[in-house]
């Protein structure tokens, strides 16, 4: 499963955050009765764009979910999106502090000839975003 439409989590005019659905041969191989969704996370500024995709599956997709739910109602807390392959160790840090977001990334391998490492930050609006899209 991916997500249906793609998405701009966050443009300020300097940095632009996304999700993107990916096509079926991208995604994970569904398991009936266990959650699993598979997107991509694209970000860019002026000089720079980047993007990884990601898949959420059982404990790891609940528990996130959970963190990012925590910190959008208590408008403080940490959550983390990494992937569960091999072929990347991206990873998004989101970190909210009296409802602001400080948002630290990789996408792409770090092993590889092209990834990107970036840090924005934002307000809370950016988390309830994306858990309304990650909700399966």
């Amino acid at each position: 499963m991916t997500i249906k439409d793609d998405i701009v989590l966050w443009d300020n005019g300097k940095d632009r955050l996304s999700l993107l659905s990916v096509p079926i041969e991208q995604q994970y191989k569904y398991i009936d009765g266990i959650p699993c969704i598979t997107f991509a996370i694209s970000y860019e500024n002026k000089n720079y764009k980047g993007c990884d995709v990601f898949t959420l599956f059982d404990q790891f997709y609940i528990d996130t979910v959970s963190a990012i739910e925590n910190a959008y109602h208590s408008l403080n807390g940490t959550f983390r999106i990494d992937d569960v392959g091999t072929d990347t160790d991206g990873y998004v840090n989101f970190t909210m502090s009296n409802s602001r977001l400080l948002i630290k990334g990789q996408l792409g391998a770090s092993f590889s000839s092209h990834s990107l490492i970036f840090e924005f930050e934002a307000d809370q609006t950016l988390a309830g975003i994306l858990l309304q899209m990650l909700s399966i």
